[in-house]
């Protein structure tokens, strides 16, 4: 059911991330790369992505992406050190690998708090979710909700007094 749900998703999105992507790179090959990174982690996180989310979701994770190839193309420039290519392989290959862990473990951890919070509270999730994945701010947010600035605020608080009770040790180890 997962599988078919997440063909359904990349069916009807794919072309809108590869175009977003190639409007702000320019080149189709990154842009499916992007495409492909942004469908991997939404299969990771297609359970706590409500379905009236998944197009903001991805749209934003795609957002993230291009900020990343941007990032990672403008460190390629900078780099001026001459190094030897074993070593060149051995350091990316190191680097890219703790760095997938870590953003590995983030994301299940996240996965886990948003799980949590929503088996617990609809409406805490809800905030969570628009600050911690979309990342609107408190305007956006107490927008989308309908409600006033100190009910949101009232909300992320509860919430995130919640998580901390309930996950305070992973998030010191963070």
């Amino acid at each position: 059911m997962k599988n078919k749900t997440y063909e359904d998703y990349f069916r009807r999105y794919k072309d809108l991330i590869i175009k977003i992507a190639m409007d702000k790179i320019g080149n189709y090959d990154d842009a499916q790369d992007i495409c492909q990174q942004v469908f991997i982690s939404f299969y990771l996180n297609m359970d706590i992505v409500p379905e009236e989310l998944v197009k903001a979701w991805l749209i934003k994770c795609t957002r993230h992406a291009i900020s990343d190839y941007y990032r990672k193309t403008s460190r390629e420039k900078e780099t001026v050190v001459e190094v030897s290519k074993n070593e060149i392989g051995n350091i990316a290959v190191d680097g890219e690998v703790e760095l997938a862990e870590e953003r590995l473990d983030d994301l299940n951890l996240l996965g886990k708090v948003l799980r949590a919070v929503k088996a617990v509270n609809q409406q805490w999730f809800e905030v969570l979710f628009m600050y911690c994945v979309e990342e609107l701010s408190y305007a956006e947010m107490a927008q989308r909700l309908r409600v006033s600035d100190m009910v949101l605020r009232a909300r992320l608080y509860r919430a995130r007094l919640f998580v901390k009770e309930k996950f305070g040790e992973d998030y010191r180890d963070r």
